[in-house]
């Protein structure tokens, strides 16, 4: 038998013993039942008959429960049970109180419970044995015999023949009973061992599985970390190009994220601006700017006022980031690339329509080049040019202030009003960060465009 059958047995034999213990406690009350019954005249069984049998069942089953308590062993229980619930028929039958047959064919049904063939055929022997004992004992007083019509063995041999067919019947049944649920149990103990062997299989690929997901998952962290510092790398190319676009997309990239999370904090955009989302629209901020490589630097780092032909490439710088973007190698599924490609050909687009380069309006513009345009134009305010001085938070927001509606889209106003004095703060950090960079790379372009005027 195998580990699992025996573990399972021993478990159903204890639980019967349980129900044993509760059977020999159920017939307590039947001696009761006797005296009263015999008080009341229904039935009349001698007082000293019933204490006996109270007596009895008092015992049994309280030595039997302090057993139980007492962690005997289960197969020693299993025996001791079936022999009280059989002294107990024992005592019913020898005096004759209820039918004989009956009484005595209840130990062996019990024993099927146990699924014990065995423990079946040997209860239905000893049930038989005592049977013809208490047979024996009642030939005596039997009314045939008390009036010497029959003498106690002629009616004990009579009697006897029909027992042992019942007993032969009973037999058959009971062995019956307790083989085939034996056999079904052990078959379906069977069954639940493979699939508990199966389970752990199962468990130990899942943790295989995971494992190798987990190590997959390290791996894709790494090329997104790569990838991430691969376009901080152009974005840093980008300002040794330009004076003040490489600290530009830094500062827009996290004024973007700022004003994403303060839009979810209003209720607006909620279901597009998720956590991840937010990153990504964060992270493509820093190319927004990308096509600026096609603009000469003189132009790029000039002083004085665009020419109009100086303008048109300028305003190129969009669309020449857009095709630039097509060489980008796919990120996140592409969902990166698009949204960087948004940001690059849209973020100077205004709400009423009046920007460049399509002239797109309203919500035809791109979600994250309309965050991505108010971004960008507050870094340009508080920013330092070579031909400007940096202008005040407050006057930064009375330019939004004047511009919603027209520029930009008025919640995005609404939610960088809220985060002015975060963007102030920022903007100071960045400031004491850059100052001695910045005053470097100034003095150089000063000096740049002195020679070209001379």
């Amino acid at each position: 038998m195998l580990e699992s059958d025996q573990s399972f047995f021993y478990r159903n034999i204890s639980n019967v013993n349980k129900k044993i213990n509760l059977i020999l406690f159920f017939t307590i009350p039947v001696p009761i039942i006797f005296a009263i019954v015999t008080i009341m005249g229904v039935w009349i069984v001698p007082h000293t008959y019933s204490l006996t049998v109270f007596l009895y069942s008092l015992i049994a089953s309280l030595v039997y429960r302090f057993l139980i308590k007492k962690n005997v062993n289960p197969y020693f229980l299993m025996y001791l049970g079936i022999l009280a619930t059989s002294g107990f028929v024992f005592l019913l039958g020898n005096a004759g109180v209820i039918t004989v047959t009956i009484s005595f064919a209840f130990p062996p049904l019990i024993t099927c419970l146990y699924y014990n063939r065995k423990l079946t055929k040997n209860t239905t022997l000893i049930c038989f044995v005592l049977s013809c004992i208490a047979y024996w004992n009642r030939s005596f007083s039997v009314p045939l015999v008390a009036y010497n019509v029959e003498t106690p063995f002629a009616w004990f041999i009579k009697n006897i023949i029909g027992l042992v067919i019942e007993y032969i019947f009973l037999l058959i049944l009971t062995d019956y009973l307790s083989n085939i649920t034996h056999n079904i149990l052990q078959k379906l103990v069977l069954s639940m061992e493979k699939t508990e062997v199966a389970n752990e299989e199962l468990k130990r690929m899942n943790k295989e599985i995971q494992l190798i997901s987990s190590e997959l998952q390290e791996k894709y962290l790494q090329i997104d970390e790569t990838q991430f510092k691969i376009i901080q790398f152009v974005a840093q190319c980008l300002g040794s190009h330009d004076l003040f676009t490489g600290r530009h997309v830094f500062h827009t990239q996290k004024y973007v994220e700022l004003i994403c999370h303060e839009l979810v904090r209003l209720g607006l955009f909620t279901e597009q601006l998720t956590p991840a989302k937010i990153e990504l629209f964060k992270n493509a901020a820093f190319l927004h700017d990308i096509g600026k490589i096609h603009v000469p630097e003189g132009i790029l780092n000039k002083i004085g006022k665009f020419t109009n032909e100086e303008f048109d490439m300028m305003k190129a710088h969009t669309t020449e980031g857009y095709e630039l973007l097509d060489f980008l190698p796919t990120i996140n599924d592409g969902e990166f690339n698009r949204i960087a490609k948004e940001m690059a050909l849209c973020h100077h687009e205004k709400w009423d329509g009046s920007g460049y380069p399509n002239k797109l309006k309203g919500t035809d513009i791109p979600l994250s080049a309309r965050i991505l345009a108010a971004a960008d134009v507050m870094d340009a305010i508080l920013s330092e040019r070579l031909y400007k001085k940096p202008k005040s938070i407050e006057e930064a927001i009375e330019i939004f202030e004047t511009s919603k509606g027209t520029h930009f889209e008025p919640c995005i106003v609404k939610a960088v009003i809220n985060i002015k004095d975060k963007i102030a703060a920022i903007d100071q950090e960045f400031k004491t960060s850059e100052e001695r960079t910045n005053a470097k790379e100034k003095e150089w372009w000063h000096r740049y465009h002195s020679k070209i005027k001379s």
